[in-house]
């Protein structure tokens, strides 16, 4: 079941983070449009691979290509 994370929270990106940064309020947003926890504990993935994620932790291939993002709920 995919689920559009912008319908349930407000997105602002993070300037300048790097390395990625990590937290409860914290997601990655791939170049593919898809975003995912940076703390998934859910089996999640973006279209293109490049994200990967469940058990709490968060795979990242390239992090050039990911744009990390602070949540809100709306």
């Amino acid at each position: 079941m995919k689920v559009d994370m912008r319908s349930i929270y407000r997105f602002e990106p993070i300037p300048g983070a790097d390395p990625l940064p990590s937290g409860g309020d914290i997601y990655y947003e791939c170049e593919c449009g898809k975003i995912v926890s940076s703390v998934s504990f859910i089996k999640a993935a973006c279209d293109c691979g490049n994200l990967s994620g469940g058990q709490g932790t968060v795979t990242v291939q390239h992090p050039e290509k990911v744009k990390p993002l602070r949540g809100k709920l709306r």
